[in-house]
């Protein structure tokens, strides 16, 4: 694995289990992995983090939607840790 993707998804991971089964969505962790410092060069590249981590077994999709704030306020489904 690359350093940011081995760096970013041991940060999704971490997020992941301090949501306590509450969801959440993809911009909160890519947003609180910024203000840290860990960013990727193309914010695309954090979604091949989550496709990873729910074919892992830690997060899937949920019924909860969640407004955009880097996509002009436009509405996604948010994810739930497993």
């Amino acid at each position: 694995m690359k350093d940011f993707e081995k760096d970013g998804y041991g940060f999704l991971l971490r997020y992941v289990r301090k949501t306590h089964g509450q969801p959440f969505c993809a911009e909160d962790v890519t947003l609180a992995a910024q203000r840290v410092g860990l960013a990727p060069a193309d914010l695309r590249n954090w979604g091949k983090l989550f496709v990873q981590a729910a074919k892992d077994g830690y997060i899937s999709r949920c019924d909860v939607p969640f407004r955009r704030v880097l996509g002009n306020g436009t509405l996604t489904l948010g994810w739930v840790a497993r």
